[in-house]
């Protein structure tokens, strides 16, 4: 079990650690990782979330995933809930030839303005494997905020 000093912790395949953190005014990204394998998971949370998470990302992040090499994104933005609080589901590729991935991200609210995300992202042509399919269902079981 990772425990942040940003106030959430969520359990990790062994041998994962930070590989990135990324912070900006209200916001930080913190990205997880392990050497050689191509997988990764990505926390971010931000303190100016707007009131709808389909929305946030519609308007907020979708404009800058298209700029992304080969972007594509699967299915429609789906509203969802997660640990009771509201939230909502967007899937993409990425990435081209041998680099290309697939991503889940899951933002939800928390309230006063606050917001997580959490994105699972996985080489495309593995995103089905059984082992990725379970650290999904993991990371969702277990992330505490």
């Amino acid at each position: 079990m990772f425990k942040a000093s940003q106030g959430f912790s969520v359990a990790l395949p062994k041998g994962w650690k930070v590989v990135e953190t990324q912070q900006v005014s209200g916001a930080y990204r913190i990205t997880f990782g392990a050497t050689g394998d191509p997988r990764t998971l990505a926390v971010t949370y931000s303190t100016q979330a707007g009131p709808d998470p389909v929305a946030i990302w519609r308007d907020d992040v979708l404009p800058g995933l298209r700029q992304t090499e080969g972007f594509q994104q699967i299915g429609g933005i789906r509203a969802t809930t997660f640990q009771g609080d509201k939230a909502a589901d967007l899937e993409w590729f990425s990435g081209t030839g041998d680099n290309r991935v697939r991503t889940l991200g899951r933002g939800f609210l928390i309230g006063g303005g606050r917001s997580f995300s959490l994105r699972w992202t996985t080489p495309a042509d593995a995103w089905n494997d059984a082992a990725n399919r379970q650290a999904l269902q993991t990371f969702f079981k277990t992330f505490r905020r």
